[in-house]
C-alpha cells in the first residue's frame, strides 16, 4: 500500500465521527464498505488497463493530502485579468453556491421555484432519494476510485427537482482553493419525471498551490427529465483534479454535459452513464487546452443496457509544450439493447513536437441492430492553411489562433447553453493569447 493510500485510510479512522451523516446506520456501513474496497484496490496506477496512461498513485506522492483547512474569514477572489475563468458565467442570471477548500460557504437561502430543493450534503444525506445514489457502485477499474470519495466525502450538496418542475435559471457551483490539502466533495442530483435543470461548475485556485480535489457527482434522471451540465476546470499549476460523474437515465431522459479543461498539473475526468429506460440520450463532450508539463485525462463509459438509446462523445484537445492528453472511451451495447446509437470521437492538435496524445476509443457490441461508430485523429496545424492566411495579410500569430479556434469550435457547438458557449469560446481564445505571451 502506498503512503498516499495509507494517509487517506488514517484520515477516515481519525475523522469518521465528524463526517456528515455519522448517525445514519446505512451510511456508516456504506462508508466502511467503501474504505475496505479502497484499501484492497489501492490508488490507481498504470498497471490497470483503465489507468494505463495516468498514474494517479505516483502523482499523489508529492501532493498535500491532509484535509484542506476550514477557511476563516472572507476569501479574496483571483484577479480576473490573471484568471479569466473566475469571471465566466457572470453575465448570466443564475443561482450561485460557493465552496472554499471543498467546504460549502453559501447558506443556500436562494429564491428557488416551488418544487426545487437545494440543501448541504449533511442535510441531503437524510433524504430518502439520496441513499440509492450514494450506494451506486461503478464496477470497473476506473470507477473503483469513487470508493475513496464515498468513504471521505465531507461536504457537497443535494439538488432535488420535483416532477414537471423546471429550475428557473442555472445553478452555478464555484469551487475555490485557498489552502493546500485534500477536499472530498459529493454533489447529488435527482430530477423527477419531466423535470429540467442546468448546472454550471467553475474550479479555480485562489492562492493554493499543492492540493488535491476529489469530486463525485451522482445524477439520477427519471423519465423525461433533462439535465444540462457545463464545467470549467482551471485549477492551479500544481493541483491534482479528479472528478467522476455517474448518471442513470430513465426512459426518454436527456443528459448533456460539457467540460473545458485548462488547469491542474494532472487532471482526470470520468463519466459513467447507464441507460435504464428506452429513448434516453446522453451527450458527454469537452475541449482541452494544455501546455508545459500538464496532463489531462478523459475517460467516458456509455452503458446501453436497454433498446433505442443514443449516446455521443466528442473531445477536442490542443496540446503544447511537453503536455500530455488522454482519451479513453467505451460504448457498451448489451444483448437486448437493439436500435442503440453510440458514437465517440477524439481529435487532438499538437502544437509542439514534445506534446503527446493517447487515445483509446472502444466499442463492445452484443446486439445486431445498432448504429455505432468511433474514431480518433492526432495531427498538427496545417502549414498550407497558415501560408494561405498569411498570404492574405494575416500575421502568423493570428493565423495560428484562427486555426486553433476553428479546430475547437465543433466541440463548443455542443455546449448546452448558448451564453455559456460564448464564455467558453472566449476562455479558449484567452488561453492561446496568455500562452503565446509566455512562450514568445
Amino acid at each position: 500500500m502506498t503512503d498516499a493510500a495509507r494517509n487517506f485510510i488514517e484520515t477516515y479512522e481519525r475523522e469518521r465521527a465528524a463526517l456528515p451523516g455519522a448517525g445514519l446506520a446505512w451510511l456508516a456501513a456504506c462508508r466502511a464498505d467503501a474504505l475496505k474496497a479502497f484499501a484492497e484496490a489501492g490508488l490507481p496506477h498504470r498497471r490497470l488497463e483503465d489507468w494505463r496512461y495516468t498514474d494517479l498513485a505516483r502523482a499523489l506522492e508529492k501532493a498535500t493530502l491532509s484535509p484542506a483547512p476550514q477557511p476563516q474569514g472572507a476569501v479574496a477572489l483571483p484577479d480576473a485579468a490573471a484568471r479569466p475563468s473566475i469571471a465566466a458565467f457572470h453575465g448570466i442570471d443564475r443561482h450561485v453556491a460557493v465552496f472554499v477548500n471543498g467546504r460549502l460557504q453559501s447558506d443556500l437561502a436562494l429564491e428557488l421555484p416551488h418544487g426545487v430543493t437545494l440543501v448541504p450534503l449533511a442535510e441531503a444525506l437524510g433524504e430518502p432519494w439520496v441513499r440509492q445514489l450514494v450506494e451506486t457502485k461503478v464496477a470497473t477499474q476506473a470507477g473503483n476510485v469513487i470508493a475513496l470519495n464515498t468513504a471521505l466525502m465531507r461536504d457537497g450538496l443535494g439538488l432535488h427537482v420535483a416532477r414537471g418542475v423546471k429550475l428557473d435559471k442555472p445553478l452555478h457551483l464555484i469551487f475555490l482553493a485557498t489552502d493546500d490539502g485534500a477536499s472530498h466533495v459529493r454533489v447529488l442530483v435527482r430530477l423527477e419525471e419531466g423535470a429540467e435543470a442546468t448546472i454550471f461548475e467553475t474550479h479555480v485556485d485562489a492562492g493554493a498551490r499543492s492540493y488535491f480535489v476529489d469530486q463525485v457527482t451522482d445524477v439520477s434522471l427519471a423519465e423525461g427529465a433533462t439535465l444540462a451540465h457545463v464545467k470549467i476546470q482551471d485549477e492551479g499549476a500544481e493541483a491534482i483534479h479528479l472528478a467522476s460523474l455517474t448518471a442513470v437515465l430513465g426512459a426518454a431522459a436527456k443528459l448533456s454535459s460539457f467540460s473545458l479543461t485548462l488547469g491542474a498539473k494532472l487532471s482526470r475526468s470520468q463519466s459513467f452513464v447507464t441507460f435504464k429506460g428506452e429513448g434516453g440520450e446522453a451527450h458527454v463532450n469537452g475541449a482541452t487546452a494544455l501546455a508545459g508539463s500538464q496532463h489531462g485525462d478523459h475517460f467516458c463509459m456509455m452503458d446501453h443496457a436497454v433498446p433505442q438509446c443514443a449516446s455521443s462523445t466528442l473531445f477536442k484537445t490542443v496540446l503544447d509544450g511537453a503536455s500530455t492528453g488522454v482519451f479513453q472511451g467505451n460504448v457498451m451495447v448489451r444483448p437486448d439493447a437493439q436500435k442503440a446509437d453510440g458514437r465517440q470521437m477524439s481529435n487532438a492538435l499538437l502544437l509542439s513536437r514534445d506534446a503527446s496524445m493517447n487515445a483509446k476509443p472502444e466499442l463492445e457490441i452484443y446486439a445486431d441492430d445498432v448504429q455505432c461508430a468511433h474514431g480518433s485523429t492526432i495531427g498538427e496545424l496545417n502549414r498550407d492553411a497558415i501560408f494561405f492566411l498569411r498570404a492574405r495579410g494575416i500575421d502568423e500569430h493570428t493565423a495560428r489562433q484562427l486555426l486553433i479556434s476553428a479546430f475547437l469550435d465543433e466541440s463548443f457547438e455542443t455546449v448546452p447553453h448558448e451564453a455559456a458557449r460564448e464564455d467558453l469560446r472566449a476562455l479558449a481564445a484567452g488561453w492561446f493569447e496568455r500562452h503565446q505571451e509566455k512562450t514568445s
